[in-house]
């Protein structure tokens, strides 16, 4: 009775660290969770994947937090006014010429934002055919946005190498 008693003893002492033995552990270098009105935010630096699961939606890893980036541009265009102008090279490396095919529009400026919306570069447009610096910009994608009278007619993705 005493070894029955024994057994059970150890069993359920272990049966409360089985829990215990599955649980991912590791030593990260950086990580914080941050909470604000838009939600909340955990991210990690240094754990090591160990399993992965592959459907026809996507792959799913344990062990490492997957990234999830949500962008909402705020840029509408509102005229029917087509400025008919083509933006070449692109991608490019230095300049970028914005040439209009028929400018009879009057009052037209660009303006180049990056991805997050801020504000890089502002010029009018005086001719058919504006060459745009983009030798001091960084390597990213760009937005050139042609306004007419102050509102926005034409959207174009600019790609800086």
């Amino acid at each position: 009775m005493k070894i029955i008693l024994k057994v059970l003893m150890v069993m359920a002492l272990t049966g409360l660290q089985i829990p215990a033995l599955f649980a991912q552990q590791d030593i990260l270098s950086a990580g914080c969770d941050v909470a604000g009105a838009g939600g909340t935010v955990s991210w990690s630096v240094g754990e090591v994947p160990h399993s992965a699961w592959t459907t026809e939606f996507g792959t799913i890893t344990e062990g490492v937090q997957q990234p999830y980036e949500i962008f909402t541009m705020a840029i509408t265009e509102k005229s029917t006014s087509d400025p008919g102008c083509v933006v070449f090279p692109n991608p490019t490396t230095s300049n970028v010429t914005l040439k209009f095919l028929n400018k009879t529009q009057n009052n037209l400026t660009f303006c180049i934002y990056d991805m997050e919306g801020t504000q890089v570069y502002k010029d009018k447009i005086d001719s058919e055919e504006s060459c745009i610096p983009m030798e001091t910009l960084k390597s990213a994608t760009y937005l050139l946005v042609i306004f007419e009278k102050n509102q926005p007619v034409k959207t174009y993705k600019i790609i800086k190498q």
